[in-house]
């Protein structure tokens, strides 16, 4: 099964009296470079509301501050005071208690790989810096200098000892095998886990051995979970495997396999997407993030160009899918790759909402689309039915599957209609599209209803680049056979 939020549901049979076959939430998402009090009004508005696991926040690490205020500078750490772009701490410690109120965790992105790559500056704390002095935090010794290319740079991504002993593009690379810079790294997760976070990303985690990182989660003062972003090596330098004994994995391929596999139209790669990636329960998956959005790979899918039908419905099929657990992914719209959110005169990046909480441009909001609150309903409801049966495609661009006898998907991803007789295993009765525009994903209603008979079939046609949806939410609340 997927991950859940257990904390939630110790918060529902405790306090709100539902029963012990309460949904467990089973996706979070990222919500890039928001500010602290946006995030935790939207944890009351609607990822509360829609039943998301958590959310993902960027780094609450003071960074540097650099011409344009590029979104990369919030990974370049100039110390562990709580204070970025995104708000100071007292902002930080609010949202998290906020968001924990609406049934929301919260996931700090971590950086512990390095510091800073310039020479000299002042970050957004005001404190002042030079590449490898940190004052009161890391001084010369507390770094690695590797010897090699001239610059310590990381040239050859394919040798080991570059890549977890040199410096990544400048950033001064800090020595995780000693137990002082393991020290004050743990301090600072730690003081996250006392202002209510109740997880991390581990950034640039492939740039940290394995053994290092268990060395520094070892001391932790309590629990926690913990995802890493580990690139997987083709020629299996580094592997997936060496680093899920410390917890959850970014199954990187993920995404390009999805979005390459729709765009040359064959759907066999998304069936066996799975193949040489870490097991489910070990898996983040996502259709992009932060650095995948701004690449040129052919195969990813971008909600900001032409894909964004496509990457819509690539969501649907992610959140369907049992497989890994799902990350979606909310950003801004951007000219260029160094492009970060708009600030204002004291380097703060500016609100998202306005007064009827609606999204400002340049933020895209892809997670409030309505198709990916009924999904995560969908992927909650049949988290007990992680399997897939009855599957069938044309083996390019049209597919249908159920799970169990509690939900029935089928996905048209073509340019043309899809008209079939569908065996979806559900009970008799009349049903919502949930992904359907009649939907409403918050009275679980809609003003068109589709008829499965007695046999669990159902007479249908999509249209193009469309999606059906079908859930028996009476069964999903049932102990079954499924």
């Amino acid at each position: 099964m997927n991950k859940i939020n257990v904390r939630f549901l110790i918060l529902c049979l405790s306090f709100v009296g539902l029963s012990a076959q309460a949904a467990p939430r089973t996706v979070f998402a990222q919500l890039f470079e928001w500010p602290w009090k946006d995030i935790a009004r939207e944890c009351e508005t609607y990822l509360g509301p829609a039943g998301f696991s958590a959310v993902q926040v960027s780094p609450p690490h003071e960074h540097i501050h650099w011409k344009n205020n590029p979104w990369w500078e919030r990974y370049q750490v100039v110390s562990y005071k709580i204070e970025s772009r995104s708000g100071n701490e007292a902002e930080f410690a609010d949202m998290v208690r906020r968001c924990h109120r609406a049934g929301v965790d919260v996931y700090a992105d971590a950086v512990l790989n390095h510091m800073t790559g310039f020479l000299d500056g002042i970050g957004s704390a005001g404190t002042p810096f030079t590449h490898y002095n940190y004052p009161g935090l890391y001084s010369f010794n507390d770094f690695h200098h590797c010897g090699r290319n001239g610059n310590d740079d990381i040239v050859n991504y394919h040798d080991l000892y570059e890549v977890q002993n040199c410096e990544l593009v400048d950033l001064a690379d800090l020595d995780t095998a000693s137990p002082y810079v393991q020290g004050r790294m743990a301090e600072y997760l730690n003081h996250l886990l006392d202002l209510g976070v109740a997880g991390f990303r581990l950034d640039a985690a492939k740039h940290i051995p394995a053994k290092d990182l268990k060395e520094i989660l070892g001391r932790l003062k309590r629990s926690a979970y913990v995802y890493q972003e580990v690139i997987a090596d083709p020629e299996g330098m580094i592997k997936y495997s060496d680093y899920t004994g410390n917890g959850d994995v970014t199954a990187y391929d993920y995404p390009f396999r999805l979005g390459g596999g729709l765009k040359s139209g064959n759907l066999n790669t998304l069936f066996h997407i799975d193949q040489k990636l870490p097991a489910s329960s070990d898996s983040i998956v996502f259709i992009t993030n932060h650095d995948l959005e701004r690449t040129n790979d052919y195969s990813i899918l971008k909600f900001s160009s032409d894909d964004q039908k496509l990457y819509r419905l690539a969501q649907i099929f992610m959140l369907a899918w049992p497989y890994g657990y799902p990350q979606v992914y909310s950003g801004f719209n951007f000219a260029s790759y160094d492009e970060g959110p708009p600030v204002d005169e004291n380097l703060r990046t500016l609100g998202i909402l306005n007064s009827q909480n609606q999204c400002q441009a340049p933020w895209t909001c892809e997670h409030r689309l309505p198709e990916v609150a009924a999904m995560v309903d969908f992927r909650n409801q049949t988290d007990k039915a992680f399997f897939v049966n009855n599957l069938w495609s044309n083996s390019q661009n049209q597919m249908s599957f159920n799970r169990g006898r509690i939900g029935f998907v089928a996905i048209n991803f073509s340019n043309g209609p899809l008209s079939k007789i569908f065996q979806t295993n559900l009970p008799a009765g009349q049903y919502c599209n949930i992904v359907g525009a009649s939907y409403n994903w918050m009275t679980h209603t809609c003003t068109q209803t589709l008829t499965v008979d007695s046999n669990g079939v159902l007479n249908g046609t999509l249209p193009p680049q469309s999606a059906l949806v079908l859930l028996n939410r009476n069964l999903s609340s049932k102990k079954s056979s499924l």
